[in-house]
Order: structure tokens, then sequence, then C-alpha cells
């Protein structure tokens, strides 16, 4: 089941838990109006954590991309009258970095960042509507509750969704749960971020020097 069918599922259940409300006592209208209000601000902070995380990925493979953008000129340059072995090496390591700057174009991590940020903006306008019904707990209905799930349906159906570090990050509660999956999740970024910046350099200095 994809993070988009986990949505349309929650929701619905939601939505079941709505229409059904008078067949459960327990469950007040006003109790559903504060479980989805909960839920809201979750996910506005999970959108948040969402373009915080894709925008600094963004940045950093962008930089990745000018530092080696940089390096193969200069070793171009360096190597101008270098002989075969070397000019190809150089050749092979220019069309490398343009598909990777064609790879950094198909992630689209820049404009995913921007849907997002546009995101959480419309979910704290709708959390800001639920917060001033708050203020009039007698005024809600199941007509109501209708209404704001389906604002709330909209919104997070018509968006990429986050992942599931972003909504472990968004609580400090949540934080301290799961401690150790966060740890293992940046063991893993940081591992990735440090063989993207180094290994090719490696690779390119030791083939240039194989090459003489």
């Amino acid at each position: 089941m994809n993070n988009e069918e986990k949505v349309i599922e929650q929701v619905n259940q939601q939505g079941l838990q709505t229409t059904e409300e008078d067949k459960n006592k327990d469950v007040t209208d006003v109790d559903i109006f504060k479980d989805l209000k909960r839920r809201v601000d979750l996910t506005r902070r999970s959108r948040i954590k969402a373009a915080g995380r894709l925008r600094e990925r963004h940045e950093f493979f962008e930089k990745v991309s000018y530092f080696y953008s940089v390096v193969v000129l200069a070793l171009s340059v360096w190597f101008i009258t270098g002989n075969n072995g070397s000019t190809k090496i150089l050749l092979i390591a220019s069309l490398s970095l343009t598909f990777f700057t064609m790879f950094l174009g198909v992630k689209n991590y820049k404009e995913r960042a921007s849907n997002f940020e546009s995101n959480y903006q419309q979910l704290n306008v709708l959390l800001n509507k639920l917060q001033r019904l708050e203020a009039e707990l007698d005024s809600i209905n199941q007509d109501k509750l209708k209404e704001l799930h389906g604002e709330f349906e909209k919104l997070i159906l018509e968006k990429e969704n986050h992942i599931n570090i972003d909504y472990i990050t968004c609580n400090s509660d949540h934080e301290l749960k799961y401690q150790n999956k966060i740890m293992i999740y940046k063991l893993k970024d940081g591992f990735m971020r440090y063989t993207v910046l180094i290994l090719p350099l490696i690779v390119l200095i030791i083939s240039l020097y194989l090459s003489k």
C-alpha cells in the first residue's frame, strides 16, 4: 500500500467515524473535532519538515554539482596536453556530471519543497479555522464535521505525501519515542552524502593517476 492509499484509507476511516457517531455514545462531535484538529496540526508540522528536508537536499546536491563542475574544468585545463587516457577519463567524468545534473532535474527537489511549503500554508489556514471554531464548540455538528473533513482530505490528497521521518521528527514526543529510528536515518543520510561528495573524486584521481 503506497502513501496515497494510506492517506485515503485514513480519511475514509475518519469519515466512517463521523457518519457513524450516533452509533457510539462514547464518541461525541466535539471528540471528533478535536481529533481532526490534532491530525491537521500533525500533518502541517510533517509537511514543514518535508519541505525543509527536500530544500536542504536540493542545496546539498546543487553544491556538489558546482563543486564537481569546477573540479572537472580545472583538471581538463591541467591535462590539456595530457595523453589519450586522461582525456578519455575527463570526458567520461564530464558526461557523468551531465547525467548527474539530469538526475537532479528528475528528482526536482526544489519544486517539491515549494509544493510542500504551499501545502502546509493551506493546512495552516485550515488549522486557524479549526482554532476559531474551538471557541464555539456548540456550533460543531455532523454537517460541519463533514465539511471540515472534506477540506482536509482535499489538501492531503492533492500533494505529494511526506515520509515517515518527517512525521517522526515533527513532534518532541515522537522524537523521544523513535530516537533510534531517527539516528539510523541520520547515519544513512550522512553516509549517502559523504559517498556522493568524496567517492567520485577519489575514483577520478585514481583513474587519472593510473592513466599516466
